[in-house]
């Protein structure tokens, strides 16, 4: 049973032990929260210590961590595998860092900032391992003993684990399910997420779907919750927003500014139903280029096109609303996209395959392999010529609009400069979107807040149920938006423990 350190001892408990040499003088030193398992974790309890305090932190003699990776015969290694999965437990997670750590694992501070990936993942790992398409991991040359902590991680989203008893020279799998990114921030870290609100898209809601619990939502900057809730601009038809109470405007309390923008970690922005009105573009490309995380949905094209980003040349843009429709009468409203598999120069995707690969294990792809979407729109076209641009998901040729981009991704700042190393110096990215959530728009089978016209606020305005396809591939985009900015054409890299 893997439990979280904070249920074995109180927080200020959770500190790091020293480590436990064998005769080679090599070891690793982890975090432990505590002596070896008690009766409790054999019956699935907390296995909570009554006494506390520096010595039961320590353990006993018996507890504690021992390197096997030159002990185990026949060359064998101790190992820890599983599955990662998101807030809800039901997909599992690609891209994740799973480790352990040999010390405390630092505090992550909320708000925009330009992070290295290495510098993110902290405790000073001495194992690590990377979750696959499928969610799975092995972590190889792991420490064996008691009480081995063990840490999972993708940008901000953290949750830190104990396992009672890691066996040493086989593999140690985790229960399934067992090993998730938290609900709420009991639970671990959750990036501070800000989402406007929209009169035709609820990707408010999505949060909520996820996984993430209702107590993390709070209406405005203040409150003590992890999503804050403000209130897009009148969008279709006039109608206003669903938002918290009190309601908080955005134009007036989110994008009015760059430092009110940097509070958070990602910023989600509903499509309204209209342009977006009452723009600070300024405000958002600085925002962006400091390090934010941007997903604009649909009429959210207006912040692209024109002004700062407009110079960029990250797309050649369509206004409108542009309903994309199949040309299979009786299927109208649902098309078939394709996920892109190569770069503008013609070079491998490496997450573009990963995409794919992933909606096929979470069942989102159809008989034919292609990602069947509705209320698709075609706002922005990604091309060769638009060098600063990545196109993921574009439309079939059974589509009223064949080769629309559906989903499109840039780093920023744009153009950045490259450093000694020769990568480029990105901080941020922005995802621009014409995948709706759709669920406002009535045309789901379970519409949030009723549909379109029928109200209600958010949280308690959102239906639960399983994500849809289109919901599928925006649950990846939204942790690939979460994680450390990594160029195009490479795979995610692993987090290398010390030498």
């Amino acid at each position: 049973m893997v439990e979280s350190c904070e249920t074995r001892r109180p927080r200020t408990l959770c500190a790091a032990s020293p480590p436990t040499f064998i005769a080679l003088a090599l070891a690793f030193a982890a975090l432990s929260c505590g002596g070896p398992p008690s009766a409790d974790d054999e019956e699935g309890g907390t296995g909570a210590d009554s006494e506390g305090g520096v010595a039961n932190l320590l353990g006993d003699g018996d507890g504690g961590l021992l390197s096997t990776a030159s002990s185990c015969a026949g060359g064998g290694s101790t190992t820890i595998s599983g599955t990662v999965y998101d807030p809800a437990k039901k997909n599992p997670l690609y891209d994740v860092v799973v480790y352990v750590p040999s010390a405390t694992p630092s505090p992550l501070t909320a708000g925009a900032s330009c992070d290295s990936c290495d510098s993110l993942y902290t405790g000073n790992p001495v194992a690590t391992a990377l979750t696959d398409t499928s969610g799975k991991f092995t972590i190889a040359n792991a420490p064996a003993g008691t009480n081995v902590s063990l840490v999972l991680q993708i940008g901000k989203w953290r949750r830190q684990l104990v396992i009672p008893t890691v066996t040493p020279c086989k593999d140690n799998p985790q229960p399934d399910t067992s090993l998730s990114l938290p609900t709420k921030a009991s639970e671990g870290d959750i990036p501070s997420i800000a989402v406007s609100t929209g009169g035709a898209d609820s990707l408010e809601c999505l949060l909520l779907r996820v996984g993430l619990d209702p107590s993390e939502y709070t209406g405005g900057a203040g409150g003590t919750g992890h999503i804050h809730v403000f209130e897009g601009s009148a969008g279709f038809a006039g109608l206003s927003a669903p938002t918290m109470t009190p309601a908080a405007s955005s134009s007036a309390s989110l994008w009015d500014s760059t430092n009110d923008l940097m509070k958070y970690d990602l910023l989600l922005l509903s499509c309204e139903g209209a342009e977006t009105a009452s723009m600070n573009q300024q405000a958002l490309y600085e925002y962006t280029s400091a390090g934010g995380r941007a997903f604009a949905s649909h009429y959210h094209y207006a912040w692209f096109d024109t002004g700062p980003f407009g110079a960029d040349d990250l797309a050649t843009w369509t206004t409108g609303e542009n309903l994309i429709t199949s040309t299979n009468p009786l299927d109208l409203l649902d098309v078939d996209t394709v996920i892109d598999q190569t770069l503008p120069d013609g070079g491998v995707f490496p997450k573009g395959q990963a995409l794919e690969t992933w909606l096929g294990v979470v069942g989102a792809l159809s008989a034919n392999g292609d990602l069947q979407i509705a209320q698709g729109m075609h706002n922005a076209d990604v091309s060769a010529a638009n060098t600063v641009s990545q196109s993921w998901i574009h439309t079939a040729s059974d589509t009223s609009r064949p080769g629309a981009t559906q989903y499109f991704s840039f780093d920023t700042p744009v153009n950045a400069p490259v450093t000694e190393a020769g990568a480029p110096a990105y901080c941020g990215r922005v995802v621009y979107s014409d995948l709706h959530v759709g669920a406002p728009s009535g045309f789901s089978a379970a519409p949030d807040y009723g549909g379109i016209g029928h109200g209600g606020t958010v949280p308690t305005g959102c239906t639960v149920r399983d994500l849809s396809p289109q919901e599928k591939a925006l649950e990846f985009m939204l942790f690939d938006l979460s994680s450390c900015v990594v160029p195009n054409d490479q795979p995610p890299p692993p987090l290398d423990p010390p030498k």
